[in-house]
């Protein structure tokens, strides 16, 4: 590998370092802070060609010639040793090819010719913390934020190490220096506040909250803060002052609504808790979020105490009561019925059926409903939720899925496929294997029920390569192949496996038995019938058991005969003309009874 190649394939914080200044041709912010030992002991001419080698180096970085760019580099260190320039840009060249243990000693080499050079710092400091050094970094970082006293972010860096590390009166002390730059604040203080809470100095951390509140004694913010602080510290008393001084600036600020909450319930005030706490509920033009935590305690109460359940359902009441509640307070209602009265998905759907009139694009709604109707089989519902859901979110893949799901049900096949077909366009990097997998193995059902064989077997594939152990697939696949007589032990191989993923399913062993007398295994077969079928059963059984068609009751009677057993044979193809509604299917038992009869007769 080339080391152009090496250059590009590295991904590292070194690498971006590297290509920045590599971007900078004819001046270089490193050259720009120099002021080198020794350069002062070279001669003219000396000097004449360090800054000629040095300015031709920085052209081949700008040519992304980096092996040349450091040969003219290590040529100017030999015209002057200690060049800071030179070693700094040569240093980041060995980072990006990956040779740190060349790099680090040419960086710090350079930091100590050059002390007061920011890039300098700054790239040692990123290296640290980078290689996770986050001791090593703390003095660089310090160093820099002396020789630049204005970056607060350098000072923000220092503080997370400093919290990171339990060094809290540190992390306080550089606080305080950005608070000397910024002044004090809301964000400051509170930081300071849980610092020294830490440390265990609860006099010290409110003082700092007391010093905010004095600076800006009409900020109901920093009031809020402090009050709430007074009762996180058991001073209850001092918190109520604080909260009246709030209410007297500022009487409908939403947060204070919230802390005079918390006020009463960590004071085990239940009466003024749950008085407050209704009237904010109540109150239209409160904080939504506030209101809704607050329902959200009224339903639990109410939940948990059956007394309280009266006054629960009147609050509710008279919130329902507008033209458009909140959805918030409906979906918090729906629960409350579900956890207190065990209501029905059914007595719910009003409820859900309200809110999409409120928001016919709220998702979480029409999923629920969704799945709900798809459980009932109810196609039709299932496709009048999804196509009013696409108008809102028409590239969702789940609602194309479902309509052509649909569509299938309905047999309007064509229709069913057009939106498979959409929803696989729909497909994103998070769409589950097993979602993609399902897809495909209704496409392949659709696509040979039109005749489209070739299409059919592309979407099987398709199934397996996302979902190998799609046992609807497998089985589908496997009785289709079964069909060519030279696709037999692939058939067969697929449907063992189908038969292993759901070993009592009738529809899945009845195929297997079918391939296995396809390939005249005909005792094989009878073994897997008899567990399809169950011979020893009575006949009203087997016809009241939904998971034996007639297909199946057709497959026993055509093995059970060629094992030998034309009674059984009868037996199966009767059950399957009182179950078979397909007059085709019906004409072709009927000569099997008949050519059955007459092979006994002659016998």
């Amino acid at each position: 590998m080339t080391p152009m190649n090496r250059l590009t394939s590295r991904n590292s914080v070194l690498l971006v370092l590297a290509l920045l200044a590599a971007a900078l041709t004819l001046f270089s912010p490193a050259k720009a802070f120099a002021d080198n030992e020794g350069e002062a002991l070279l001669s003219n001419a000396d000097r004449a060609r360090l800054t000629y080698f040095y300015l031709a180096a920085q052209q081949k970085k700008a040519d992304e010639e980096y092996t040349s760019a450091a040969q003219l580099l290590q040529h100017c260190l030999q015209i002057n040793p200690n060049d800071a320039a030179s070693c700094y840009d040569l240093a980041l060249i060995h980072f990006s090819l990956g040779q740190d243990n060349l790099a680090l000693p040419l960086l710090k080499k350079a930091i100590s010719n050059d002390p007061k050079n920011p890039w300098y710092l700054e790239t040692l400091a990123s290296v640290y913390l980078t290689t996770r050094k986050t001791d090593e970094a703390v003095p660089v970082l310090e160093q820099l934020a002396s020789l630049q006293t204005k970056r607060t972010d350098v000072l923000v860096q220092l503080i997370q190490i400093y919290k990171s590390k339990g060094r809290t009166q540190d992390a306080i002390n550089t606080l305080d220096r950005i608070q000397t730059l910024q002044g004090n604040n809301t964000q400051i203080a509170s930081q300071k506040y849980a610092l020294y809470i830490d440390l265990g100095d609860t006099v010290k951390a409110l003082n700092q909250l007391k010093q905010l509140c004095e600076e800006f004694p009409y900020d109901a913010t920093s009031l809020l803060l402090l009050g709430d602080q007074y009762m996180d510290v058991g001073l209850a008393d001092s918190a109520t002052i604080v909260y009246d001084k709030v209410e007297h600036i500022d009487p409908h600020n939403v947060m204070l609504q919230a802390s005079r909450l918390q006020y009463h319930l960590l004071m085990g005030d239940t009466l003024h808790f749950r008085t407050l706490r209704d009237s904010i509920i109540l109150d239209r033009k409160a904080d939504p979020a506030i209101r809704i935590n607050g329902l959200g305690s009224l339903a639990r109460d109410a939940i948990r105490d059956s007394t309280q359940r009266a006054h629960a359902e009147s609050i509710f009441a008279n919130l329902l009561a507008d033209e458009k509640p909140a959805i918030s307070t409906l979906q918090v209602y729906m629960a409350y019925k579900t956890y207190s009265e065990n209501a029905t998905f059914e007595q719910l759907l009003p409820y859900m059926e309200r809110i999409l009139e409120i928001d016919p694009s709220e998702f979480e709604t029409i999923r629920q409903l969704l799945a709900f109707y798809a459980k009932q089989n109810d196609a039709k519902r299932v496709g009048e939720i999804c196509q009013r859901a696409l108008i809102y979110h028409p590239g969702e893949m789940v609602f194309h899925y479902f309509l052509g799901m649909s569509y299938a049900q309905q047999d309007k096949t064509q229709e069913a496929i057009n939106s498979l077909h959409i929803a696989l366009r729909q497909l994103h990097d998070n769409t589950p294997p097993d979602v993609i997998g399902d897809v495909y193995a209704m496409l392949g059902d659709l696509e040979h029920q039109l005749g489209h064989e070739t299409e059919a077997f592309a979407a099987y594939d398709s199934c397996l390569v996302y979902s190998p152990d799609n046992a609807s697939c497998l089985n589908n696949y496997a009785y289709y192949l079964s069909l060519h007589k030279d696709q037999l032990a692939r058939a067969e191989e697929m449907s063992y496996r189908s038969i292993k993923i759901e070993p009592d399913n009738k529809t899945f062993l009845d195929t297997y038995a079918w391939v296995l007398y396809t390939q005249d295994d005909y005792t094989t077969a009878r073994i897997y019938m008899d567990r399809v079928v169950e011979p020893a059963k009575a006949d009203s059984a087997l016809l009241a058991d939904d998971n034996i068609s007639a297909t199946l009751f057709d497959h026993a009677g055509d093995i059970y005969l060629k094992c030998g057993q034309p009674e059984l044979a009868n037996r199966f193809w009767q059950l399957a003309l009182t179950k078979s509604t397909d007059k085709k299917m019906n004409a072709t038992i009927r000569k099997k009874l008949k050519k059955n009869k007459k092979s006994n007769h002659e016998i």
